[in-house]
């Protein structure tokens, strides 16, 4: 993990891996019986508990969950220091170096810790291990890290007025630059990184191999059973665990069954959505059906009411003014038959919405009330206000969660963590000081953190719409 010589210049060293607990207890714990200026020191963290290695390393896997299919999800960073450098890197200082570097690498909206180590004297350096898989669930990309990472050096070491590096070896940058064994052994790895993207099964992916001329031999023991696996480029014979350690025949397999789990759930979301689809066409039927038959009874009406005037016409012959009477009242029948008959229809659609929210007296019933009422005016009214129950009921639980459904972890993080107090267990007190002193005044939480959540929780004291 630790670089064992002193550096020149300001360098770096990015490893990809599987395990947080191994590299979370190594960084935090590895140091234990030294001197205590020179033990682990946390600068910064986001998304995890640091009041112990096992909270630490339970809420990186928590978070990883959000992408059970991929094996490499933890990226660890060591970043070290110029011995000339040693008098200004403070831990503010190292901390803000260290959020700039994950910054200029794209490694943002995830969890991650910084650790400071102190092993030796002028062997100044961090540690930045982090989650891969980002907040909102998608692959935080490790490719072409170390050129990236070269470029990120170069406008730290400019904007944080760092050691400059004397010279860089371009050949071990640059793939062009690459000759012979070394080019083929490149090849092979790039053509296995891009093949096991998405095949799913051997035949897939030795054929896009092959679209490379890239050859695969497949090695059996006496039972049969495959055991091994070598690749072949422009001549030069490869085992699969020497291209590299995640391209051995059980970590191909392990990448082609994690590749036909994605497709099948990506097979199963996308059946769900045209399900999804069919029902509210189904429902877009039924309420087109219920205008018709609303429609047709209105006919039915003025139907009716023809006839009824056919037949007076057929009668007796009245007085003058009596005609002009019977006249009158058909056509008042004629017209408040007109202008029931939307009215009706209105209340018979109006109904069956009624009947179904009894049926379905929740967040999806009210919802796909509002679907099947979008786009008729008659009824407008009902949909605001529904719509306003709606976004009530959302941002009351929005409020609640924000505050007193934070009461447990807030209650956890106010006892500080590994290192002691810090800032976060100090915020999470005056939290908890706010939930339990109800007449407790907002001018004394002016910070803007403190401010939203004492807001946050005297909108949740109030009753759900």
């Amino acid at each position: 993990m630790d670089s064992p010589k002193r550096p020149a210049r300001m360098i770096s060293r990015t490893v990809i891996g599987r395990s947080f607990e191994g590299l979370a207890r190594y960084l935090v714990e590895g140091h234990k019986g030294q001197e205590a200026d020179k033990k682990a020191e946390l600068l910064g963290s986001a998304g995890v508990r640091t009041d112990t290695v096992a909270h630490l390393v339970a809420d990186f896997n928590l978070g990883r969950q959000l992408h059970p299919e991929l094996g490499k999800a933890v990226w660890h960073t060591s970043l070290s220091f110029n011995p000339d450098d040693a008098a200004k890197l403070t831990g503010e200082k190292m901390r803000a170096i260290a959020e700039d570097y994950m910054e200029e690498m794209k490694l943002t909206g995830t969890q991650y810790a910084i650790i400071r180590h102190r092993d030796r004297p002028g062997h100044e350096h961090v540690h930045i291990i982090a989650n891969r898989v980002a907040d909102d669930g998608h692959t935080i990309s490790d490719s072409n890290s170390f050129l990236r990472s070269k470029e990120a050096l170069t406008k730290l070491i400019q904007r944080h007025e760092l050691t400059p590096p004397q010279g860089l070896r371009v050949e071990k940058q640059h793939p062009e630059h690459l000759e012979g064994v070394d080019k083929a052994k490149q090849e092979v790895k790039d053509a296995l990184h891009q093949a096991l993207a998405t095949a799913s099964d051997r035949p897939a992916l030795l054929a896009a191999l092959r679209a490379e001329k890239i050859s695969a031999q497949e090695f059996t023991n006496k039972a049969g059973v495959v055991t091994g696996i070598s690749f072949e480029k422009d001549g030069h014979s490869f085992k699969g665990s020497a291209v590299a350690r995640g391209y051995s025949l059980a970590g191909i397999e392990k990448q082609l069954a994690a590749n036909q789990l994605t497709q099948q759930a990506e097979k199963a979301r996308q059946e769900a959505a045209q399900e999804a689809a069919a029902q509210e066409q189904r429902q877009a039927a039924a309420q087109l059906a219920a205008q018709q038959q609303a429609a047709e009874q209105q006919a039915a009406q003025l139907h009716e009411a023809e006839r009824w005037a056919a037949q007076v016409a057929k009668g007796p012959e009245l007085p003058a003014i009596e005609r002009k009477w019977q006249a009158d009242y058909q056509q008042y029948a004629a017209d408040l038959a007109q202008q029931n008959a939307p009215i009706q229809a209105r209340n018979k659609v109006i109904d069956s919405y009624r009947t179904y929210l009894q049926k379905h007296p929740n967040e999806e019933g009210i919802a796909a009330v509002v679907q099947a009422m979008k786009g008729d005016p008659r009824t407008a009214a009902l949909k605001a206000e529904l719509d306003r129950q709606v976004a009530a009921r959302a941002t009351h639980a929005k409020q609640w969660a924000d505050s007193y459904g934070q009461q447990a972890a807030l209650e956890k993080q106010a006892k500080g963590g590994i290192f002691g107090k810090n800032a976060a267990s100090r915020e999470a007190e005056e939290k908890l000081k706010f939930l339990t002193e109800k007449d407790r005044p907002l001018p004394g939480l002016l910070v803007p953190a403190l401010l939203a959540f004492a807001r946050a929780a005297k909108a949740a004291d109030r009753p759900a719409p």
